[in-house]
């Protein structure tokens, strides 16, 4: 005859204990980044108000940008988050597993910034001159804004500006 089979049956299962049940909205069984974005609930407004602070920064804005714009928004949303916790933690009470995961996120956020041409380099990489964005044209009105085109006609700008670059040979 087997343990089992001679121990008296309770409810606490085997080993004579068990643990409460999950309360609603728990996380303690999460093992993966992908559910993160239950956590990301308590920033949802400021991650969307560090997007609109991105999409106006940005040098040219395209709807393709959009999931950039979101990610590098939760991002920095989290790196904020991490220095608050450092700033709160003594220093040798940090793990130093979170300090290589704060490296990644950092590294991270900089390769984001890049490709959505929001440093020096990568801005000139895509052809765009900052100074003259920001200056306007010459006759004194305001500097275009692309954020101020719908969709529509931001595509239909962006067409129109290939047109223009294509040279007669048809390159």
């Amino acid at each position: 005859m087997s343990p089992s089979e001679t121990a008296p049956a309770t409810s606490k299962g085997a080993r004579g204990y068990s643990w409460p049940p999950f309360q609603p909205g728990n996380a303690l069984s999460r093992k993966h980044g992908l559910y993160s974005r239950f956590q990301m609930l308590e920033g949802k407004e400021e991650i969307g108000e560090i997007a609109h602070v991105l999409r106006g920064l940005l040098p040219l804005y395209a709807s393709a940008f959009e999931v950039g714009i979101q990610l590098l928004s939760a991002r920095l949303w989290r790196l904020r988050r991490a220095y608050e916790f450092i700033e709160k933690t003594p220093e040798g009470e940090i793990p130093p597993k979170f300090l290589e995961s704060l490296n990644a996120l950092e590294n991270l956020v900089n390769r984001s910034i890049a490709r959505l041409g929001l440093d020096p380099v990568s801005a000139a990489e895509l052809g765009v001159s900052l100074s003259r964005l920001a200056a306007g044209s010459e006759d004194g009105t305001p500097p275009f804004q692309w954020s101020n085109l719908d969709g529509k006609e931001r595509r239909t700008l962006e067409r129109l500006l290939a047109k223009g670059r294509r040279t007669d040979d048809g390159e």
